[in-house]
């Protein structure tokens, strides 16, 4: 067998499913032995060495292939992909933009934003993003990609809400039901303190939440990020659940993010019936392990965060609002049809002293006449 057979061996098993990269390789090790010198088959050698994930071996396959013709671009893309997996940021950086400087091609251009944004030099990623913004066609993916980069970075580096507003908004234009999107756009409109559009927004998600609009992963959690509030210790993030009532009554849950992204507190709130008027509601408001009430004048997302705005005096432990609030004495109207009317009782007759106890008759006085004589009863 030539080394040519050997190599078109190898292709048969990297071309298999899945490939077996190595029983490919061992016949391209032959083919090299056999004196066969060509670049296809250095080239298809790297393949099998980089599906072993020998990635060093497979850089230096590349090499030899670039020694046939320098700065062909696909050894060029190839190679700057392997550097990129390998974690080694700058030599891919390098490689990326020799390709930019000699082949007109998207992909050097999109990895420069990513890598830039990986090494957290923000400033030349900045640089990119907007350049490739212009550069690629609107509505493609590679635009839709570049978009979605300068919406994160301009939002969470740079804190410029209304550039990102703006960016998001092209977004939707192409991708009006992108649940990611959507979401983004509420944030952004809370970040910015827009209320009114940020309840249109999250009233909007409801809405397509309903009419079963959104992928199956909210349907399972059961709820979606409506605010986010970036702070010197870390993040808060507050979460709208769209059935209360299958998650123990929690409309609202505000969540407190470390620097780490630990969770470090969870606040939360659900509507209930006011006891003394059914067309109110009230906040079942929990803070920590406390438990507290209060009217609740307003029941969205505002009321929510008026909540730990909210003075202590104001917030009344949940128990204590329920006895203040409930009228023992008052009975449902319902259960009442006509007043009650208290029946007359007749007077009991006065009891006088004695009244009742037995008395003996007087015993009879004879009355008095002349005295007998005590001769004359003898006599008898």
């Amino acid at each position: 067998m030539s080394g040519r057979d050997n190599m078109l061996v190898g292709r048969a098993f990297m071309a298999r499913v899945p490939p077996q990269p190595s029983d490919a390789l061992m016949h391209y090790d032959l083919a090299i032995s056999k004196h066969l010198n060509s670049e296809d088959l250095y080239y298809f050698r790297s393949e099998a060495h980089y599906e072993l994930g020998q990635f060093s071996e497979a850089l230096g396959d590349l090499e030899k292939c670039l020694e046939f013709r320098e700065n062909h671009q696909k050894y060029m893309l190839f190679k700057a992909a392997i550097q990129y997996e390998m974690g080694d940021l700058n030599a891919a950086y390098q490689t990326y933009y020799s390709i930019s400087e000699l082949h007109d091609k998207q992909i050097p251009f999109f990895m420069l934003a990513v890598i830039s944004l990986e090494g957290e030099k923000y400033y030349k990623a900045q640089e990119w993003i907007d350049e490739n913004m212009l550069r690629f066609e609107p509505g493609k993916d590679f635009w839709r990609m570049t978009a979605e980069q300068q919406v994160e970075l301009e939002w969470h580096v740079w804190k410029n809400y209304e550039k990102a507003q703006k960016t998001q908004d092209a977004l939707l234009s192409y991708f009006p039901n992108n649940a990611e999107y959507l979401k983004n756009r509420l944030g952004l409109y809370r970040a910015q303190g827009l209320d009114s559009l940020g309840i249109w927004a999250e009233n909007d998600l409801y809405i397509r939440y309903k009419n079963n609009n959104l992928p199956l992963d909210y349907y399972k959690k059961g709820s979606i990020k409506v605010a986010e509030y970036v702070r010197n210790s870390g993040v808060i993030e507050d979460y709208l659940t769209f059935r209360p009532a299958l998650f123990e009554n929690i409309k609202y849950a505000r969540f407190y993010i470390s620097e780490s992204g630990a969770i470090v507190g969870k606040h939360w709130a659900g509507l209930r019936e006011h006891p003394l008027d059914s067309t109110k509601k009230i906040w079942d408001f929990h803070r920590g392990d406390l438990r507290y009430a209060m009217t609740a004048s307003d029941t969205s997302y505002l009321g929510f965060t008026a909540l730990f705005d909210a003075p202590d005096s104001m917030l009344l432990g949940y128990d204590d609002f329920f006895i203040l609030n409930t009228d023992t004495v008052a009975k449902d109207s319902a259960e009442i049809s006509t007043p009650e009317i208290l029946k007359e009782v007749p007077a009991e007759p006065e009891i006088k002293p004695f009244e009742g106890l037995p008395i003996k008759e007087p015993m009879e006085v004879p009355e008095h006449g002349k005295a007998q004589d005590s001769t004359s009863i003898r006599r008898e």
